[in-house]
């Protein structure tokens, strides 16, 4: 049994939340890292900047910065520098890298990646291509794609074809609005009874209306009044029901953003058989394999063109959503796990 500290700056959380509310990638994969190695008999502690020290599920929660054990024999450092010298003196140290790994190389950070020299853990390869050759340890990463959770593993093939719904299931600030307009312009006259669900971690309240909060930000301006009865944007939703809400779209539609390093929501609605129509942005042409479980489309109209396909053909979805499930379970947290501690124990 090893003892283990991981440290995250990202957000106020702890191991109870995944459970309770909807938390982002980086949150969400810390909590069933940690689940997993406490499983696997480690002494597991996660600081966080949660508001008490707790125990759940094995694992021990602490405020950030409050009472850091001085050694253990695995810290990690989730993503940002400033956080490896938490633990003083660790026997061994690696840093999470869940952002682009680009950013670590930055001035005010580099001099910390070369005082700590850690272990960097990639989880895709568009990483790995932008790792700074100017940064330490380069040739020593560890690669391991994240885990996909167990509640989407493993689905069977749906026996009917979905209705004509496409889903959005990312931060609304990551081209929400340039995609809206594609929809207006070109997905929506082609296949007039088409639905946009706009789901996501975003700052909508039970019974506010998008368009008033979000229009000429989020949203485009000026959308015709057809165009906005075809796109609902939902409150924040719990993550059984944004499970449910993606088995049951037709595909998942995404243009990407420069930060996604791996886009856990895109992995898992392909694991679940969704098929995807996305622009091949940052790692998630890594997602999603084109042709076959949807498409890599850069051209705003060859995207739209791909999605009326999905929309229209229900040849073509069959055939996408049964290789989705064929081909994209990934591998489980307890998997991950496993590679984590046989990479860096």
């Amino acid at each position: 049994m090893a003892s283990i500290v991981i440290a995250d700056s990202t957000a106020s959380y702890d191991g109870r939340d995944l459970d309770r509310r909807p938390l982002g990638g980086t949150e969400s994969s810390v909590v069933r890292c940690a689940r997993e190695l406490a499983r696997r008999g480690h002494n597991v502690t996660v600081h966080t900047p949660c508001g008490a020290v707790i125990q759940h599920e094995d694992v021990l929660w602490k405020p950030l910065y409050q009472a850091p054990q001085a050694s253990c024999d695995l810290y990690v450092a989730v993503q940002q520098p400033n956080l490896l010298g938490l633990v003083r003196k660790p026997k061994r140290v690696a840093i999470w890298v869940l952002w682009p790994s680009n950013q670590l190389k930055h001035y005010k950070k580099i001099w910390r990646m070369w005082l700590h020299r850690p272990v960097p853990v990639l989880e895709s390869h568009y990483q790995l291509e932008r790792y700074s050759p100017f940064l330490p340890r380069r040739a020593d990463h560890v690669f391991i794609p994240l885990g996909l959770a167990d509640e989407v593993r493993g689905q069977a093939t749906r026996a009917t074809v979905p209705a004509r719904s496409a889903i959005f299931a990312s931060n609304p600030q990551r081209n929400l609005r340039r995609l809206v307009e594609i929809w207006a312009r070109s997905i929506l006259p082609r296949v007039p009874d088409a639905v946009l669900d706009v789901f996501g971690i975003h700052s909508l309240r039970p019974g506010e209306d998008a368009w008033k909060s979000w229009e000429g930000g989020m949203l485009p301006q000026d959308i015709p009044q057809h165009v906005k009865d075809s796109i609902r944007v939902h409150p924040t939703i719990g993550r059984r029901e944004l499970i449910d809400a993606m088995r049951a779209a037709r595909m998942i539609l995404y243009l990407g953003h420069k930060c996604e390093a791996f886009c856990l929501s895109l992995a898992e609605a392909q694991a679940l058989g969704v098929p995807a129509v996305i622009a091949p942005v940052a790692a998630l042409p890594e997602r999603v394999i084109d042709g076959v479980t949807g498409f890599h489309e850069s051209d705003p109209e060859r995207f739209a063109q791909a999605a009326v396909s999905l929309f229209t053909d229900d040849a073509l979805w069959r055939r996408q959503h049964e290789a989705a499930v064929h081909y994209q379970q990934g591998i489980s947290w307890s998997e991950y796990a496993q590679r984590f501690e046989a990479a860096l124990l």
